[in-house]
């Protein structure tokens, strides 16, 4: 198992991050115009025993090795299941491949804590596991490259969307 941890800083409420997280349409944009996913479909959030949920499908634009876009294929999407503990403010989230869910298992855990007046910082820890017999490194590593782009360029649209959309 492959693990890794990011940290990125908003210019943001704790608040103002999780009302817009769970925005479907801002975030809806964040992935097909942030990210330049394919697709995006979100359900509705579901509140309920102290938590918040919500999943989504997705066809994402990946970076991948020869070898691990073969045996993948051209039609490679996930569905994240995700869930706001709402006395921790900790999200939790595994992701289900729409291939070779048995042995590719992605996921991660998300705080955000207040950095000073009306600013925020995100902490991702993240994990891959592939269980692939002889090539299950190759796609663990190919796995974190586009996780950790796919996070940067991200926060990076987030960044540029609360310059845009300052807080009234």
């Amino acid at each position: 198992m492959l693990e890794f941890t990011l940290t990125h800083g908003f210019d943001c409420s704790t608040d103002r991050f999780w009302t817009l997280f769970f925005d479907p349409d801002w975030t809806r944009q964040m992935i097909l115009e942030g990210l330049g996913f394919a697709t995006c479909d979100i359900e509705p959030v579901v509140e309920a025993n102290g938590k918040k949920s919500r999943s989504m499908r997705v066809t994402p634009k990946l970076d991948l090795p020869a070898a691990v876009a073969k045996l993948l294929g051209p039609k490679l999407g996930y569905t994240e299941h995700g869930r706001l503990d709402l006395a921790t403010n900790e999200w939790s989230y595994e992701i289900v491949m729409s291939v070779m869910s048995e042995r590719i298992r992605l996921g991660g855990r998300v705080t955000v804590e207040p950095d000073g007046p009306a600013k925020c910082r995100r902490r991702s820890a993240l994990w891959c596991e592939v269980k692939i017999f002889g090539i299950g490194g190759l796609v663990e590593k190919a796995a974190e490259k586009n996780m950790r782009e796919g996070w940067e360029t991200a926060a990076g649209w987030m960044r540029k969307w609360f310059a845009a959309h300052p807080s009234a």
